[in-house]
């Protein structure tokens, strides 16, 4: 038994402050929770520290200079860091850009979608090695710890699915009238994210018109944060609704549990959160065969390939095929019913214990 397994660890969550909480910092905040909860206060001590630019005008915890670090060889980054994140027996890493430390590390990677798609951000120089360094990295997907490994050279990883916070019972749907309220009407398919080149929202925008020459009582709800991208793609094309970023999250709930189908048209998810969300809300889900979308969604999502053609089919069959439509409800409930944050905050102190163990 190591040292640690006798003692209280102290296990630092280091996280990355932002005003707009998407999809990531809703898992932070959920498994930081859940660790809370379910973990042994005699055995784990947590803090959080959330850490931003000098100049950032979010809320957080300590500041540092974001590009010089960046750009900085490793082991000035691991300097910067041990003094950013203060001594802990721990370090949990809740992102790659975060600067390492020269401890104990574990690191939370999602996705290494900066390394295939050019619209979504740049790595500092020194991920990669951080990245290898650290004693476990843990990923929401099989998809995405295969994607580590080829791209990162990790050899050391742990799947952990991410978890549902409450079931989809007793999520009331919108009125008719609210939903007027947002520009849309009481038949309609939801999409909810964002809207970088793997979203794949220009295959949605390619199959939504013939979808709505075929069904003219349907609309396209589309929601998440404002972006011209999206906007472009969808301006003059007939029953759109540009709904932006819902806040709190329990709206998007509210429209996913009234829609006819929830679309996750993605080339690229580490997991894929809007799906599973579907299938808890009851929701049949049409999902592009495509990244982890597969491996997370199963048999509960009709999947398709992830172009314009292949997403007008299989949301057609969806609306016009009532069986399929509850076979989906059915198993996608059934399927939601297994990610669980308790689990997931279970599945990292085993992580944890085997960084600390090495």
């Amino acid at each position: 038994m190591s040292t640690y397994a006798r003692t209280r660890s102290m296990v630092t969550w280091a996280t990355i402050g932002v005003s707009n909480p998407m999809g990531q910092q809703r898992y932070e905040e959920e498994i930081q929770a859940a660790l809370s909860e379910v973990a042994d206060p005699e055995r784990w001590r947590f803090r959080r520290l959330s850490v931003c630019s000098m100049r950032s005008q979010n809320g957080c915890d300590r500041r540092y200079p974001v590009r010089l670090v960046a750009a900085a060889p490793g082991w000035a980054a691991s300097r910067a860091g041990r003094v950013l994140y203060g001594g802990s027996h721990l370090l949990h890493r809740f992102d790659l850009r975060l600067p390492p430390t020269t401890g104990v590390e574990v690191l939370t990677v999602h996705d290494v979608a900066p390394l295939r798609f050019p619209d979504e951000g740049r790595l500092p120089k020194w991920a990669v090695a951080g990245a290898r360094r650290a004693r476990m990295v843990v990923c929401p997907s099989s998809f995405a710890a295969a994607e580590v490994k080829e791209l990162l050279g990790v050899e050391r990883t742990a799947v952990v699915h991410q978890g549902l916070s409450a079931v989809g019972r007793g999520t009331q749907p919108f009125t008719p009238e609210e939903l007027v309220s947002f520009g849309i009407g009481p038949s309609y398919i939801v999409h909810a994210g964002g809207a970088t080149a793997r979203k794949n929202l220009a295959a949605l925008a390619g199959a939504w018109p013939k979808l709505a020459q075929s069904h003219p009582e349907l609309w396209l709800a589309l929601c998440g944060p404002p972006d011209d991208r999206r906007t472009r793609l969808f301006e003059g094309l007939p029953r759109v609704g540009l709904l932006g970023r819902l806040d709190p999250p329990a709206l998007v709930s509210r429209l996913m549990a009234g829609a006819r189908a929830v679309v996750v048209p993605s080339l690229y998810e580490g997991f894929g959160f809007p799906a599973v969300e579907g299938m808890a809300y009851g929701t049949p889900v049409v999902a592009a065969r495509a990244g982890a979308l597969p491996e997370v969604c199963q048999d509960a999502a009709e999947l398709v390939e992830p172009d314009a053609n292949g997403l007008a089919v299989g949301l057609e069959r969806v609306l016009t095929d009532p069986s399929l439509a509850e076979r989906l409800r059915r198993n996608g409930l059934a399927r939601a019913a297994e990610f669980s944050w308790q689990k997931a905050a279970l599945e990292h102190l085993h992580v944890y214990e085997r960084a600390l163990g090495e």
